[in-house]
């Protein structure tokens, strides 16, 4: 199973990604790491990055080609991965979605969001070091005028908060409706 940890840039996704993971001792993936290698040979890799002007749908195209391709590798060692990725393109989180259904058999979806207020204090906030984005703020305004929204059922995580307090919810949730309780034990 894939279990997809989307949001947009500063909500907090990666945080409660990696916690997600770490809960349920899942392999923890995260799509920036692709990026950084798929976005770097893009000719417009230098003025998107310092603009803030999210890449060609032909680059996103290549990004996720490439991300399935490891998806297969690694349901080879892995029955379960928490992907750690934006979504924030309907088509992008569609094929996704194909993927995973015929690598993995199924997946869920969590949505991590919190107010503006709140993602803006944390983009100011935090230097992200090793992080593909220098300065995350004119990205993050680009993704939120971008976003597309699901027309499926997602879990809905709000991480206004502490993100342990989201974990913990998310946890309850996942274990109560999926067939992951037996794995925690």
């Amino acid at each position: 199973m894939i279990i997809f940890v989307g949001g947009l840039i500063g909500a907090g996704k990666s945080t409660i990604a990696k916690k997600v993971a770490a809960e349920f001792n899942f392999f923890y993936y995260d799509v920036d790491e692709v990026k950084k290698a798929v976005f770097a040979e893009d000719p417009d890799f230098e003025r998107n990055m310092r603009d803030g002007i999210p890449f060609s749908d032909a680059t996103r195209e290549k990004l996720y080609d490439r991300v399935i391709e490891d998806l297969k590798e690694l349901r080879v060692t892995h029955q379960y991965v928490v992907v750690d990725e934006a979504l924030h393109k309907r088509e992008f989180r569609h094929k996704m979605y194909r993927a995973a259904e015929e690598i993995y058999g199924d997946f869920i979806v969590i949505w991590v969001r919190a107010n503006e207020k709140m993602i803006l204090d944390r983009l100011q906030a935090v230097k992200r070091e090793g992080h593909i984005l220098n300065d995350p703020l004119p990205m993050h305004e680009s993704f939120r005028r971008q976003f597309e929204d699901f027309n499926r059922s997602v879990i809905v995580c709000n991480n206004n908060g502490e993100p342990d307090d989201a974990v913990a919810s998310l946890k309850r949730l996942i274990s109560s409706s999926s067939n992951l309780l037996a794995l925690n034990r």
